[in-house]
């Protein structure tokens, strides 16, 4: 029995002995271990500490930049209130700014507030350019661009291309105006005459009267349309081309038939009709001239599928030659010897002030027979149909 129980004692000792021994060893590791953890957050303490740093010196530098900015910027909350806002905003919009309404400041510094993306004027006479851009934390960030060096050379600019555009149109008035004075002279010439009675001098004179007066108009409305100030209205389409019949009708001659045809009664635009007629009745003329024999000469009003206006002028006179079909509607190009050539750019010109196009047709015109037999010219004036119930500005 002695000899069992120091042999039980024997085996325990030798158990703790290697239980110290394990023990003394995990120690050893988790010593080693919270050395190398120490280690570890000094570092992590340094590299916070620099990255901090970091932090600070880019908020610095990014402060600094939004500080020197030529434009100026503005933080808004979700409220619309300024929060935020750099020295250059601060020069544009002027004081106070920090906590008031930015749709305030807009309406206290601007001529017309509200416009954004579109050049505004400031009170101070300098034009910005205003861009917003919803921020992910709530509210708003706002740039305010100054553009005034390019909105006066825009202004500029534009002012030169209307100058431009008044050159040609007075290069080209003798011609624009042509058959309208041949009418009046046609009616003066006729109170000479012996034998005329009272009712026809006086109708005479009244149609005289009527062409200076459409003469007169004419010139301004040419000279309206070079400042881009020509007023429109809605007006009928049908009513536009009868027009152009009344003007053309002194002039026709022996031989020549003029048809006017109106498929869609209802059909208008939104137009200068003075300046209109007289392109419709600039390209009737240069059919007129053109003609070496008889001509059949048509007027058509009529609606595409697409719900636009088309004023058709075609003839069935000797046509375009195919070679010059291109440059018909270059200014001062002309192939007749007395012509000036700034007849159909005028046309071209007019057109495309009114949100429209002119072409030639491939399509011969109302009198081709066949090969060999004359082909005619057919002119096309595509216009925005002007939409019944609607303003208008929002059919234009």
């Amino acid at each position: 029995m002695a000899a069992t129980k120091l042999d039980l004692i024997e085996d325990r000792r030798s158990e703790l002995q290697a239980a110290f021994l394990a023990f003394g060893s995990v120690s050893e590791q988790l010593s080693g271990a919270f050395d190398s953890l120490r280690t570890q957050v000094a570092q992590l303490r340094a590299e916070l500490g620099e990255a901090h740093a970091g932090k600070e010196h880019l908020a610095a530098r990014l402060s600094a930049l939004i500080k020197g900015l030529p434009g100026g910027v503005l933080v808004l909350d979700a409220g619309g209130d300024i929060q935020e806002c750099n020295p250059a905003a601060r020069e544009l919009l002027g004081e106070p700014l920090l906590a008031h309404s930015f749709a305030a400041v807009l309406a206290r510094a601007t001529v017309c507030a509200g416009l954004v993306g579109e050049h505004t004027e400031l009170r101070s006479g300098k034009f910005v350019n205003i861009s917003r851009r919803e921020l992910q934390s709530g509210g708003e960030v706002v740039l305010l661009t100054d553009v005034t060096e390019s909105h006066l050379m825009q202004v500029f600019l534009t002012r030169q291309q209307r100058l431009l555009t008044l050159g040609e149109l007075a290069a080209g008035l003798a011609h624009q105006i042509r058959t309208p004075l041949a009418a009046a002279l046609l009616y003066a010439s006729q109170m000479s005459l012996p034998g005329r009675n009272q009712e026809d001098l006086e109708r005479c004179a009244e149609r005289t009267v009527g062409s200076l007066k459409q003469l007169d108009k004419l010139v301004n409305d040419m000279l309206a349309f070079a400042h881009g100030g020509a007023a429109r209205e809605v007006v009928s389409v049908s009513a536009l081309l009868e027009q152009v019949a009344q003007w053309l009708r002194p002039a026709l001659r022996r031989g020549i038939r003029l048809t006017i045809r109106t498929q869609a009664p209802d059909l208008t635009v939104r137009a200068n009709a003075p300046s209109l007629v007289s392109a419709v009745l600039n390209l009737a003329t240069n059919a007129l001239q053109a003609a070496t024999g008889d001509l059949d000469l048509e007027l058509l009003a009529r609606r595409t599928a697409e719900g636009r206006a088309q004023i058709v002028v075609s003839d069935n006179g000797p046509g375009v030659p195919p070679h010059i079909r291109a440059r018909i509607f270059e200014p001062f190009f002309t192939t007749r010897a007395r012509g000036n050539g700034i007849g159909l750019a005028i046309v071209k010109s007019v057109v495309e002030a009114h949100q429209g196009s002119v072409f030639l047709a491939d399509s011969s015109g109302v009198g081709g027979t066949g090969e060999g037999a004359p082909c005619g010219a057919t002119f096309i004036i595509d216009l925005p149909a002007h939409i019944i119930g609607l303003p208008a500005e929002a059919s234009a």
